[in-house]
């Protein structure tokens, strides 16, 4: 029986929201504190334009494209294999770099309560991403019950702290205008790095775009929750920074490596604080437990298609979960979140991210040829370009480094998958021809090539035989 279409503009408005608020502003919501001071508003409403201009980009495409996969499908469809592989690299690069900075966050709020030292860091971030392989390897239901329980509390705090604070606010207007002024102490020179760092809390509206197919008059209704969704978020986020920068002194909040703790205390006490802490580490464990099933299910496909090793697809267990794709995620997560920072992982996150955004608005023009769809893509191009270019130098090279690590791992995978699959065609005489006409090329893979080097011996066969 066809699945019908049922999605409204209130659903896929929640899903926007849903998809992209998340533990996301527990770790981001000073960052741009030390960079600009109050100022740092001004990068919240900047990155949140950027982000809804991409996600626009994104809907063109999947009205179009109606296909799990996103910017991975996208690029395939519209430019073959080879892009398509990239950009998927990219994004697993990304989401990776993402799971790693919750470990870190995780051990920044617990450490409201008990001093952390070396050893019980190691030993918590252990713990911490052993509880996601467990939950994970014991079945998607499994983990998607755990994530459920989890995202009751995840919003809660973080009410409670704009509900406060705006009563805060009102009652003492002198403390706001002395926190908030001067308004850009610090300047505007670090405004590009401080939309990077900033940027991150707004991805995630790609998740959106892949019930398309399951939209009521998917045209008219995806662009509107697009829009509708991110400008609640942007408000939520707002409302929330707003409050941080009016309570505290931007000094002390760029110190505070758990902002909304050191709010919350300000606002009301121990209680409040222990109460965001707690929110924060719940908030945290089940955004990386949903994030790693994407991240998980993305590079099984990848195997899946060839270009990864098959062992990440093989689900030959009683729960039938892709274990070794799962154990391999768990295994970089742990010592990226003992070495690295947070801040390094984030800017390394939306550099790929805005690789990944920079081949969906190339996609998007290939794949619909209206007025609309050329100005956002041009516009999500210059977005992309500004992300990049406003990271470090140490970021971008890295950056291309391991972009470039992907074009090795492409050759190395793909093409003996295409030529084997070539070669059992060309067994039967009959599919030559058909195989011809469908067989997408695959850069590097050689397979056109050898379809027309065999046509090329066999016409020649038979025009000898013909002489004879």
């Amino acid at each position: 029986m066809a699945i019908t279409k049922q999605l409204t503009m209130f659903d896929v408005t929640n899903l926007v929201v849903g998809a992209v608020v998340g533990a996301d502003i527990y770790i981001a919501a000073s960052f741009g504190s030390g960079l600009l001071g109050p100022a740092s508003l001004v990068a919240w409403v900047i990155a949140g334009i950027f982000a809804i201009i991409v996600a626009l980009t994104f809907g063109r495409c999947a009205e179009v494209i109606k296909q799990v996969g996103g910017p991975y499908a996208y690029a395939k469809h519209a430019f073959g294999h080879f892009p398509g592989f990239i950009t998927g690299w990219s994004l697993w690069l990304a989401e990776i770099s993402a799971l790693s900075v919750f470990p870190i966050a995780f051990i920044a709020y617990l450490s409201f309560f008990v001093q952390v030292s070396l050893v019980l860091k190691v030993a918590v971030t252990g713990l911490f991403i052993l509880f996601l392989f467990v939950t994970n390897y014991f079945g998607i239901k499994n983990a998607a019950r755990t994530n459920d329980i989890m995202t009751v509390v995840k919003l809660a705090p973080l009410f409670m702290l704009i509900v406060v604070g705006l009563l805060w606010m009102f009652s003492r207007p002198a403390s706001v205008i002395d926190n908030l002024t001067p308004f850009a102490p610090l300047g505007f020179e670090n405004l590009g790095f401080a939309v990077v760092i900033i940027f991150w809390a707004y991805a995630g509206f790609e998740y959106a775009t892949v019930v398309s197919s399951d939209i009521k008059n998917s045209r008219k209704i995806l662009p509107r929750a697009i829009m509708s969704g991110m400008l609640i978020v942007l408000a939520f986020y707002l409302l929330t920074n707003l409050v941080i920068t009016s309570v505290a002194d931007h000094a002390q909040l760029a110190q505070q490596a758990t902002p909304l703790t050191y709010v919350s205390f300000l606002l009301m006490g121990g209680i409040g604080a222990a109460i965001m802490a707690i929110g924060a580490m719940i908030s945290l464990s089940g955004s990386n437990e949903s994030g790693l099933m994407g991240s998980v299910r993305l590079s099984y496909a990848m195997a899946a298609d060839g270009y990864f090793p098959r062992k990440m697809a093989d689900v030959r267990n009683k729960y039938s979960t892709p274990h070794i794709a799962l154990a391999v995620h768990c295994i970089i997560m742990f010592f990226a979140a003992i070495f690295l920072t947070a801040q390094m992982l984030i800017t390394f996150v939306v550099f790929n991210l805005a690789f990944a955004y920079l081949m969906v608005a190339v996609s998007s023009m290939k794949l619909r040829k209206d007025k609309i769809t050329k100005v956002l893509a041009i516009s999500s191009l210059l977005i992309s370009f500004y992300l990049i270019s406003q990271n470090t130098l140490f970021v971008i090279i890295g950056g291309i480094v391991l972009l470039l690590l992907g074009v090795f791992v492409y050759i190395f995978f793909a093409p003996k998958a295409e030529l084997r699959h070539a070669k059992r065609l060309m067994y039967k005489e009959e599919n030559v021809l058909r195989h011809r006409m469908e067989k997408e090329e695959v850069f590097l893979g050689h397979v056109v090539k050898h379809v027309k080097m065999h046509l090329r011996e066999r016409d020649t066969f038979y025009k000898k035989e013909g002489r004879k």
